[in-house]
């Protein structure tokens, strides 16, 4: 039984050992999760008394009513009373772009964050201002709903759990075995006495425990657990970052993610041609057709010449190369209706102050919606040979990796009132032009999708881009085709 007793003491620290690395490594994530509940605000506008003042965020119940405002976040689901604003709702449905959100906009259909008059904890205002009714605080907003279903979630073994489970019932079987085999074989094979064999198998048993497994396998995964605090990524148990290792399918978005989200204008077609922004950036002379498409695509967006949303900063800027005088001041003063972008309709559509509908937005969203093509004799009508021949276009470029937008007017008629609705306003349009952009991938994107091929990874990208894949390289040079 010599030196059973500084083995047990080994033991007993090692798993002492074991358990204080994962403790100190959870504690540590626990207080990285503490300090993202700052995301949401410790102080909101309120109404009270007829007069606005600050309060606590916890102290806002049902009933109060809150005022949003551009630079605000949200830390109660409400119900708009009056105003408009715009609100980046990515933390809940991960949609990049602002929401508009109205008082006006009463939806009685589809599911309660479509819904134009709400808006919820944990989302901020991007533009505008108005008030609202709060009707859900706490755990019971939308937020805290999902807070707690994530915490009924049951915690799943991770596969390096499992596998050292296994390989613990195998040793412990393995032991176990060999010590009772040798209990006969010691007192009728070797003549020992049962209390000799016994200590013997004891010994054996203890032989064939690995104590230096745990606090390897622990001491891998912190250093593991290291690199990724080093990268700003929060591990809350030591065995997520095995789970990551074992990652074989990664799903990814792609604007801003995966690219630089900076989509100059590279082509734009017309009935009148095709003409390429690449080759030629500021063309000296540009028919009638592409300058009314120029003067509609500033006329339709929002952004200035240098803020905004990328996509509309990059409409303005051809616009200018196409030149196209651009003074969005004057732009802005002068629009009497603007219907925002709709993720479900994928368009938006302003009324500008000469009585005109401008449209822009996803080409098979626009196409049906226009009666007539702009040419260089005169508006004529869209015939069907003509739709069949845009829409293979957009499948064209599109194939080509190259994000479409399809510009389209109308002017309203002399008694015409002012549409109150989008339907009355997105009607008979006269289809402009096609335009094309290229949003270029960071540089480091390439390396790590090589990478992520070598270790076995499939990339899958989530992306609102037109469903046709790129064309394969072509075989001859050293081209990049699509990853998947």
């Amino acid at each position: 039984m010599a030196g059973t007793v500084a083995l047990a003491v080994a033991i007993v620290v090692v798993i002492l050992l074991n358990a204080a690395f994962a403790f100190l490594q959870e504690q540590q994530a626990e207080r990285a999760v503490e300090a993202l509940a700052a995301y949401l605000p410790a102080r909101a506008t309120v109404v009270r008394d007829g007069r606005r003042q600050s309060v606590e965020a916890r102290e806002l119940v049902p009933g109060d009513v809150v005022v949003v405002a551009e630079g605000d976040r949200v830390s109660v689901d409400a119900r708009l009373l009056g105003g408009s604003i715009e609100v980046d709702l990515s933390a809940l449905t991960g949609e990049s772009l602002p929401a508009y959100r109205s008082a006006d906009l009463t939806d009685t259909g589809g599911s309660l964050l479509e819904a134009r008059d709400l808006v919820f904890s944990g989302t901020s205002c991007t533009g505008g201002e108005a008030s609202g009714l709060v009707f859900a605080t706490g755990m019971r907003t939308e937020l805290g709903r999902i807070a707690a279903l994530s915490q009924r979630t049951g915690r799943d073994e991770s596969p390096l759990e499992r596998q050292v489970k296994r390989v613990a019932w195998l040793i412990a079987i393995v032991a176990v075995t060999a010590g009772l085999a040798f209990l006969p074989l010691g007192t009728l094979a070797a003549g020992l006495s049962l209390a000799a064999a016994f200590s013997f198998a004891i010994g054996l048993l203890v032989a064939n425990v690995p104590e230096e497994l745990l606090p390897t396998i622990t001491l891998a995964l912190a250093t593991g657990v290291r690199q990724l605090a080093r990268q700003g990524a929060v591990v809350k148990r030591l065995s997520a970052v095995e789970t990551l290792g074992s990652t074989t399918v990664i799903c990814t978005d792609k604007t801003g993610t995966l690219t630089l989200n900076q989509m100059p204008v590279t082509r734009i077609h017309t009935a009148a041609g095709d003409l390429d922004l690449e080759t030629d950036p500021s063309p000296a002379e540009v028919d009638p057709v592409t300058a009314r498409l120029a003067t509609s695509m500033v006329l339709a967006s929002t952004a200035e010449l240098d803020s905004g949303d990328p996509t509309e900063v990059a409409l303005v800027r051809a616009a200018v190369d196409l030149g196209s005088t651009v003074d969005t001041a004057a732009r802005d003063r002068q629009r009497v209706r603007q219907f925002h972008f709709d993720p479900r309709l994928r368009r938006m559509s302003v009324v500008d102050g000469n009585r005109r509908v401008q449209v822009k937005g996803a080409p098979e969203e626009i196409l049906p919606l226009c009666g007539r093509l702009a040419d260089l004799d005169g508006d004529r009508s869209l015939s069907a040979d003509d739709r069949a021949a845009w829409a293979e276009l957009v499948r064209d470029w599109a194939g080509r990796g190259q994000r479409l937008l399809a510009v389209a007017a109308r002017p309203l008629g002399p008694d015409e009132p002012l549409p109150e609705r989008r339907e009355d306003a997105e009607r008979d349009l006269t289809l402009l032009g096609l335009v094309a952009m290229v949003d270029p991938p960071r540089p480091e994107v390439a390396e790590a999708v090589a990478r992520c091929h070598t270790a076995g990874i499939r990339l899958v990208v989530v992306t609102g881009d037109h469903g046709a894949r790129p064309s394969p390289p072509a075989p001859t040079g050293p081209r990049c085709g699509p990853s998947a």
